[in-house]
């Protein structure tokens, strides 16, 4: 067992790619309940772990692991243990790998996603393909799909050379967004408040929903090629400041927390903490759709209220 654990492992991102990529030469089988494995071992440590840095570390490596997961799973064996409470999570459409056409189209859906996402569907697409070549003995169909295959292989290599990996732009729960002041422009972006309301209601706080959920205008793409889209505009250079003299993020820091993102995380949360240790964490903008409701409800018992205290005076 020690062996094992010295091989695989789920200390950060890294760690667990180069698990992925030492299961690739394992049964199929034996890679699934490995993965499942290890993903039950980084949760049961990140209850016991306290540095936060180790635990964004863990919760990267977790993440890696699931979105193998979801790649690599059969309909068969995503439905082989069913649970009720699970999130689960719609497979984007379109993605196959049995011809160069395949490729090429599935190229094209994955373009503007989630440059995380777009490398571990193209690497799960390649583990699958190359399972499936073994079985095959049409030719022109084994030669098809090796098409497919040395076309992700070198989309592969230019993501790696082009470290496209670090344009990644990590979501922001939803609860450290509620938390913060709206930018002073809210309302006239509708689209982000669309796409806030998506990330809440329909998503549930779980971006991966974000991948096939869209706009309600007719023919957007989907919510999380938007964001990325909408994120690159907005997004300055390192030389420009993204919290003010007093410690607040400034009108373009919260645009982009509108989609989501911070590129100084830890600071953001820092300035939650003191607006909520201070009475002031959220304007009315902000609160949850569902506190309309129980506002109105608060005010009606408040009015009930004063209504007896008028007649015990009588």
């Amino acid at each position: 067992m020690a062996k094992e654990e010295s091989k695989y492992g789920f200390k950060d991102k890294a760690k667990a790619e180069e698990s992925l990529e030492l299961l690739k030469s394992e049964d199929h089988k034996y890679q699934l309940l490995t993965v499942r494995g290890l993903i039950g071992r980084a949760k049961r440590v990140l209850t016991l772990t306290k540095a936060e840095d180790k635990i964004n570390n863990i919760k990267a490596a977790i993440e890696t692991f699931e979105q193998w997961l979801e790649a690599n799973s059969t309909s068969s064996t995503k439905n082989a243990k069913p649970k009720d409470t699970e999130d689960k999570v719609e497979t984007v459409p379109g993605l196959g790998f049995k011809d160069k056409q395949a490729a090429e189209q599935t190229l094209s859906i994955l373009e503007g996603r989630d440059p995380d996402y777009q490398k571990l569907a193209v690497k799960g697409l390649i583990g699958s393909a190359k399972r499936v070549i073994p079985a095959t003995k049409n030719e022109e169909k084994l030669s098809s799909i090796k098409q497919a295959v040395a076309l992700f292989e070198d989309f592969l290599d230019r993501f790696d050379r082009e470290e496209r990996g670090k344009q990644n732009m990590p979501y922001l729960s939803i609860d450290l967004i509620r938390q913060l002041p709206a930018p002073q422009g809210e309302q006239s972006d509708k689209l982000a408040v669309e796409f806030l309301a998506c990330y809440e209601t329909q998503a549930k706080g779980n971006y991966k929903h974000l991948r096939t959920k869209a706009p309600k205008d007719p023919g957007s793409k989907t919510w999380d090629i938007v964001r990325n889209a909408k994120l690159q505009a907005l997004k300055p250079d390192s030389s420009v400041k993204l919290f003010d003299q007093d410690g607040k993020p400034t009108e373009l820091h919260l645009q982009m927390v509108q989609w989501a993102y911070s590129p100084q995380v830890e600071k953001l949360k820092s300035y939650a903490n003191s607006l909520a240790s201070s009475g002031k964490s959220t304007t009315p903008s902000r609160k949850r759709t569902h506190s309309t409701s129980s506002s109105s409800e608060e005010e009606s018992k408040a009015k009930e209220s004063k209504k007896e205290r008028k007649k015990s005076k009588k």
